[in-house]
Parts: structure tokens; sequence; C-alpha cells
């Protein structure tokens, strides 16, 4: 519990204000919604996207669940909200080691959860993709990608 209380206030100080907003659904701790913003310089600019962050009782030995709640035209998150975000791949990139007891043992904060999302939306990974026409359309056409990812952002990303 302690671990979330010191991620929230972390997020707050680290993050450019705008950024991100986190509330906590019915003043539970365990249970958040994480709003974000679009990054300038992408197609979902101007959007506000949700997410619901749900960590375990024993966080941090076991990972946070994670659903997108706004339709979005994106390679990586479905029209279920799954995202696909391989947090394991931006650890070993971050850290100098690559001991893999070492990353197995490293919690990956809420902070880090939430600058991969922002990543994602900055950047999104075809290669890894979830949705396989939209990974096909962002690595083929990417302006048509951006244009379909910006009218779902307008239509959807109040």
């Amino acid at each position: 519990m302690e671990e979330l209380k010191a991620d929230l206030k972390l997020i707050d100080a680290e993050l450019p204000k705008g950024t991100c907003e986190i509330e906590l659904v019915d003043s539970d701790l365990f249970h958040w919604e994480v709003a974000l913003a679009g990054p300038i310089g992408s197609p979902y600019k101007g959007g506000t996207f949700r997410f619901q962050i749900w960590y375990p009782i024993d966080y941090p030995t076991k990972p946070p669940r994670l659903k997108c709640l706004t339709p979005v035209y994106h390679c990586n998150i479905d029209a279920k909200g799954t995202v696909c975000l391989d947090l394991a791949d931006d650890l070993l990139r971050l850290k100098p080691s690559h001991d893999t007891e070492e990353l197995s043992s490293t919690r990956i904060s809420a902070l880090c959860l939430v600058q991969a999302l922002l990543s994602l939306f900055a950047a999104p990974v075809p290669e890894d993709g979830l949705v396989a026409e939209a990974s096909k359309l962002y690595i083929c056409d990417r302006q048509e990608y951006n244009r379909r990812a910006h009218e779902w952002t307008m239509k959807h990303a109040f």
C-alpha cells in the first residue's frame, strides 16, 4: 500500500501538468482511473484517454491489470480495451544490467506504467500489434493510419 501512495506522489511530481490525471475509484487505492492526454505531435493530440488500473493486494510482487476505456484506433489497443504493452522490454532498456533474476525482482512502478502508456501513444509498436489491420496500415500507409487515429480521437476521446 505504501508503494502505491509513493507512486501517486511520484507521478504528480514527475509528469508535466495536464499529462495525466488519476482518480481512485470509490476511494480504493488499488483501483485507479487514469486519464492521459494524447501527446503533441501524434494523431492522438487533443484527446483524453481513460484507463482503469487494478493493483492486486500483493502488489508489487504481482503486476497490475489494465484496460483502456476510451475507444481508440491504435495497433496496440483492441476494441475490448486490451493493451499490448511489453514492460519487460522497457525495463531491459532502462536497466544497465540484463540479469534475468534482477529483472524479475524489479517492480514495475505506476510511474513506469503511465510513462509506457504515454510512449505507446507517441510511438505505436506495430511489430507487437494487437490489431492486425491497424498494425499493417501503420507500416504501409502511416498517413492513413494517422488520419483514422485522429478521426477516432476527435469522435471518442472527449
